[in-house]
């Protein structure tokens, strides 16, 4: 027995195993279960939408009574928040493009003011939440949504907007 404590004194395996930041594993594994990517997905009837009835013809999919301005997202600093647009008359041939996420007030979560699509078809918006806000109402990050529609191949009626809430825990 004496002859193990003095190998592994000798060779140092005890000092190694010691200096090792355990913890160091725990918090990286933990931090990488904790961040989501999460996925906005605002519907739009492309056959119907014009600027006097966007809150009828768009909806993220939420529980009815619900409106878009309610609409809020719960994410984490460190998630990745993606906003995407779906026809809900013609999918396969109407587009839904998201412009840019505008800043409107509450605590600025992605650290700018704008952020950009990223010109894809269909454009889409990539965000990543960098700053917490507070649980009361005042403190949630408003922002606004600009997305313009394709509708047979033509542009219906401009730009459009949508104003939803994120928290961020």
């Amino acid at each position: 027995m004496q002859n193990r404590r003095s190998f592994i004194k000798k060779s140092g395996l005890l000092l190694a195993a010691g200096t090792l930041p355990l913890s160091a594993f725990t918090i990286i594994r933990t931090r990488q279960d904790q961040t989501q990517n999460i996925v906005v997905t605002l519907y739009v009837d492309t056959s119907l939408i014009n600027n006097k009835n966007t809150d009828t013809t768009c909806n993220f999919g939420q529980d009815e009574g619900i409106s878009n301005e309610e609409f809020t997202i719960d994410a984490n600093v460190g998630d990745t928040v993606t906003w995407q647009g779906v026809s809900t008359n013609a999918p396969e041939t109407d587009r839904v493009n998201i412009k840019s996420i505008n800043h409107e007030g509450g605590k600025n979560v992605f650290g700018q003011n704008v952020l950009i699509g990223d010109r894809g078809t269909p454009e889409k918006v990539v965000g990543k939440v960098v700053n917490k806000t507070g649980d009361e109402k005042k403190d949630q990050f408003k922002y606004k949504i600009s997305f313009t529609v394709l509708n047979n191949g033509k542009n219906r009626n401009g730009t459009f907007h949508i104003d939803p809430v994120i928290r961020v825990h």
